[in-house]
């Protein structure tokens, strides 16, 4: 396995002592990345020369968004690109209709939650699956045992629950006659005390968990059955992500107890395990 970093910022040296490994989206074609233009990539895999570099293309594609987006999947198969997550089916369509010489992530977000469609997509040419993160790690473990395509699943960070094209924050305040300067605002339930993240973009809206997902239990017992585990610095404290992505690094080569880098990482970012341990989908009984 292999750390793959999705990061806010396109200073990555700080980074590389840890994992040469990075993700991020597709200037207006992602939803919850931080994005770069084909130019700024460019430069990136220039003054970075030895990094794996996945780009996010995870919006809806309209008809009027397919010209451009032909052009952009071109332009970057000729790059040294490690792989294209992708979300709308036009970019694997595209992909294979064009010929292009690049790997594909598929990236449903919430969908990816089951062996059968991991493989269906294998079939169609995908190399990797990005496992949803609303599945157990017993779930993840019997994916990984019976899939060809190689898999990624989320570590660390504040999980995306929910994308809206319309801008739901701009529209409420509107609605109160009010301004709104904040980037990220935050609500919280009624009757929990859970609380939870969201922020608008030109692509529309996105609600996170307000908590940082630990995955550190579930990485030990997943670290030998899939390719990437990501790690995602978006709204984390930078010198916190970097003591974090130092314990995995360590953790994969062995150099810290399984106990140590269990109580480190959470001392650092607290307990919520998300999904990992709770079973959200269940089957019909006969």
């Amino acid at each position: 396995m292999k750390i793959l970093t999705k990061v806010n910022n396109q200073e990555l040296s700080k980074y590389l002592k840890f994992t040469n490994s990075f993700l991020y989206g597709l200037k207006n074609y992602s939803v919850d990345y931080y994005e770069l233009d084909i130019n700024e990539i460019k430069c990136l895999l220039n003054k970075y020369n030895d990094i794996e570099l996945f780009i996010s293309i995870n919006k809806n594609i309209f008809n009027k968004d397919l010209d451009d987006l032909k052009d952009k999947l071109i332009e970057l198969s000729k790059l040294n690109i490690k792989g294209i997550l992708f979300y709308d089916l036009s970019v694997l369509s595209l992909v294979k209709s064009l010929k292009l010489d690049i790997d594909l992530v598929y990236h449903q977000t919430h969908m990816v939650t089951n062996y059968n469609i991991c493989d269906f997509y294998y079939n169609l040419g995908v190399k990797y699956a990005y496992l949803s993160t609303e599945i157990t790690v017993d779930e993840m473990l019997e994916i990984s045992d019976k899939t060809k395509i190689d898999l990624m699943v989320y570590f660390i960070g504040h999980p995306i629950i929910s994308h809206s094209k319309r801008k739901l924050v701009s529209n409420y305040y509107k609605h109160l006659n009010k301004e709104n300067n904040n980037k990220l605002n935050i609500i919280k339930e009624k009757n929990r005390d859970i609380k939870y993240y969201i922020e608008e973009n030109d692509l529309g809206t996105n609600i996170l968990t307000g908590d940082i997902l630990n995955g550190s239990k579930a990485f030990l017992s997943l670290k030998d059955k899939i390719s990437y585990g990501i790690l995602d610095n978006n709204y984390i404290d930078d010198d916190m992500f970097l003591k974090v992505l130092e314990l995995y690094s360590n953790k994969l080569n062995e150099k810290i107890e399984d106990d140590k880098f269990l109580k480190d990482i959470e001392l650092l970012i607290g307990n919520y395990d998300g999904f990992f341990y709770t079973k959200t989908m269940y089957k019909v009984k006969k």
